[in-house]
């Protein structure tokens, strides 16, 4: 394998990996707490937050930081694999 072709094949892998990393760590950090137009909202305008009717396609795997770190993970992977399919037709076409 000639060192471009193992640029090419390792680096992508790399780049998931740090996404997904970053994705673990500072997906921790987020607050739980509404920001202050949501608390505005909710308690000097009593807005009532509305009740959805699609939970999503994840919902059946429930709640948690593992299911979070799961679905984050999956998230991150399929928006990689579709950028590159379309760098990759738009390379293609020239």
């Amino acid at each position: 394998m000639e060192r471009d072709e193992l640029v090419r094949f390792v680096l992508p892998i790399v780049v998931v990996l740090i996404a997904v990393v970053t994705f673990l760590v500072l997906g921790g950090l987020a607050s739980q707490n509404p920001d202050g137009f949501e608390w505005a909202l909710f308690e000097v305008a009593n807005v009532t937050e509305p009740e959805g009717v699609f939970e999503g396609i994840w919902a059946p795997l429930g709640e948690g930081p593992l299911v979070d770190a799961l679905v984050g993970t999956i998230g991150i992977v399929l928006v990689f694999v579709l950028a590159m399919l379309v760098f990759y037709l738009m390379a293609r076409r020239e």
